[in-house]
């Protein structure tokens, strides 16, 4: 396992201030009361998000049983305590349109939204219609009143909003009425647009027309015109259901991550790995109990898994590697990256004064970056150093962190509110535009300068979704990339992206920091050191670090070079061969601190030595001639 980990950039790193990577605006929308929403949802927030391909975002929010305004759209609830608002909006800012789900007979719970590449969206919930005289309405043009006992489904609308199908899981029966419902059921598409609802169901109900369930989680699969294509149980235990999903499009296996059903087993949350036959890979659990937790899971370009989650303790473990906070007591908020056979590659941990810390989703941006989403109460500190308080007066608020595909910290940010809120969803486009959705009891904003704040109309909360990124002409990211050269005074180049830079800001790894294209450092000490550069463009950041293996030659150990002798491989593992060597040589090999370790004799030609009895770290072979000219080499033992 690879351990993320970066000193901060002290005030630089978060401080500096671009043009393109800002807080852009915020939306929002609600009903003047929603005291009553049923079950453990008590605040009407954004659920879940998604973006299509032309950088449309669109999200679903939970929302009471009153008149609801958002933005441009109003509407007056069609009966139920619960009902979902789905409402899109473009790159800057401005409502495309807005559906109302509701039923005039039970209460509407979303699952998730997908947007899949032949521009339809799809909507994944429990929409039910109880008796022949309750009604679901999806919008004001579409009513169904018909098969009363269905109501664990799937919706797909266009791009624009209209109404494609819907879909519902198992027949028109009261077995399916008692044996659907009342679990989340995530859904994600595969590589040809294929839709996979994972639906938890209970024993007899006709899945199709060869298929009755059993107690489980079934993989329900759709084409786009809303076929039933396939229908198979995975091999997951009775009592487990899905929170989130994703899908490799090349090879159609599936991982996800989930929660037990049950109050038995110590461990409540679990990540797993399904083949094409959806035969179980891997099941592992994040440790310590039920204080760890599972929040959100995607699949990057390079066939990497990271997942959000938190704990509820000092410590969080997954598949025998685990991350402890070292300054505070409080929660700590979490980002998890996996390869696909679930073995850790490298944890990024957040720890907080208080208990309220913790990320709910986490988003994939362009070159494989993530960008995981929160709350917090206090102070969040992350483990390189970066750091910030809740503002004076302000209850719990949102934050967001990006991380680089090896768990570089990019950026934290955290949006403010008046009288509290939360970060709840999270989507991105293929620019980097991160879209934060959650709930605010009062005002919401961020930046400096602030974003006009959006105000809640009454009730508990609102729901709420912010922009934060860069302008809408920008059709690509940078891409960050740096070389050095040098083993005590190393020189740092530059050579990423170039349009319409900013500026590149460095971390050297030791504290110190610069900028320029191609700046030099001298270090103090020798060493391996994480040094980063971030570039800053007008359409957006991103960071590129690698280690640096650092020699500074003690005294005393001073002489010139002897042209063309070569010492390879380097790093070694169990010989050195030199070559080129004018004369019969000696040669020792120097600690960084300058004790020598090994010395002998090279012939004039090619020589080998081992290096079996070395220690893996950094050394200096110095090879001193008869006609007294001297050659030294630094090398790294793996």
């Amino acid at each position: 396992m690879k351990r993320a980990f970066i000193p901060c950039l002290v005030a630089l790193l978060l401080t500096i201030v671009s043009h393109a990577q800002q807080f852009r605006w915020v939306r929002g929308g609600g009903t003047i009361y929603d005291f009553s929403l049923s079950g453990s949802i008590h605040d009407e927030q954004v659920k879940y998000m998604c973006t299509d391909h032309n950088g449309n975002i669109y999200m679903l929010s939970q929302v009471g049983n009153a008149a609801i305004t958002a933005d441009t759209f109003h509407s007056t609830p069609y009966g139920s305590t619960d009902n979902i608002v789905l409402t899109s909006y473009n790159c800057n800012g401005q409502m495309r349109w807005a559906k109302l789900i509701g039923s005039s007979g039970g209460n509407c719970i979303p699952y998730g939204i997908v947007a899949d590449s032949l521009g339809h969206i799809y909507v994944a919930g429990n929409f039910p219609h109880n008796t022949g005289t309750f009604t679901l309405r999806i919008g004001h043009d579409t009513a169904i009143s018909t098969d009363i006992y269905l109501s664990e489904g799937l919706i797909q609308f266009d791009t624009t909003g209209h109404f494609g199908w819907i879909r519902f899981v198992g027949d028109n029966s009261a077995a399916t009425f008692s044996g659907v419902g009342g679990l989340h059921n995530p859904i994600a598409l595969d590589g040809v647009n294929n839709l996979h609802y994972f639906c938890y169901v209970k024993a007899g109900v006709p899945l199709s027309a060869s298929i009755t369930s059993v107690n489980g989680v079934y993989d329900l699969t759709y084409n786009s015109t809303g076929s039933l294509l396939s229908v198979v149980e995975l091999d997951l235990e009775p009592q487990f259901f899905l929170r989130g999903a994703v899908i490799d499009p090349e090879n159609n296996k599936v991982y996800t991550y989930g929660e037990v059903n049950t109050a038995g087993p110590v461990d409540t949350f679990f990540a797993a790995a399904f083949d094409v036959t959806r035969h179980r890979i891997w099941q592992y659990f994040p440790g310590h109990g039920s204080s760890n937790a599972l929040s959100g899971i995607v699949l990057d370009k390079t066939k990497h898994l990271h997942f959000s989650g938190g704990a509820h303790s000092s410590t969080f473990s997954f598949n025998g590697d685990s991350v402890s906070s070292t300054h505070f007591g409080g929660d700590m908020a979490v980002i998890l990256t996996t390869d696909t056979n679930g073995n850790v590659e490298w944890f990024r941990f957040f720890e907080c004064t208080l208990s309220v810390n913790g990320f709910s989703s986490i988003t994939l941006l362009p070159n494989n970056k993530v960008a995981a989403i929160g709350t917090f109460a206090g102070q969040v500190l992350d483990e390189g150093g970066a750091s910030f308080v809740t503002p004076a007066g302000m209850g719990a608020l949102p934050y967001f962190a990006v991380v680089n595909a090896d768990g570089d910290l990019l950026t934290m940010q955290h949006l403010k509110g008046d009288a509290g809120a939360g970060g709840m969803a999270a989507a991105a486009d293929n620019v980097g535009n991160i879209y934060i959705g959650g709930y605010a009891s009062d005002s919401i904003y961020a930046g400096l300068p602030a974003i006009p704040a959006y105000h809640t109309i009454g009730g508990n909360t609102d729901f709420f979704i912010m922009k934060y990124g860069v302008d809408c002409s920008c059709t690509s990211s940078p891409i960050a990339s740096h070389t050095d050269t040098g083993t005590h005074t190393v020189g740092f180049t530059y050579t990423g992206t170039t349009t319409g830079i900013d500026s590149v800001v460095w971390n050297f790894g030791d504290g110190s920091t610069g900028t320029g294209i191609a700046p030099f450092h001298t270090y103090v000490a020798s060493g391996t050191y994480h040094a980063c550069a971030i570039v800053y463009t007008e359409c957006g950041s991103d960071i590129h670090c690698s280690d640096v293996v650092v020699v500074v030659i003690p005294s005393g150990i001073q002489g010139s070079s002897q042209a063309g002798i070569q010492a390879y491989p380097n790093p070694i593992r169990d010989e050195l061969h030199i070559s080129g060597v004018p004369q019969n040589t000696n040669y020792r090999i120097l600690n960084v601190t300058g004790e020598c370790v090994a010395q002998g004799n090279l012939i004039a030609g090619s020589s080998v030595i081992s290096a079996h009895a070395l220690s893996a770290g950094v050394y200096i072979l110095e090879m001193s001639g008869t006609d007294g000219l001297r050659n030294m080499v630094r090398i790294v033992k793996q």
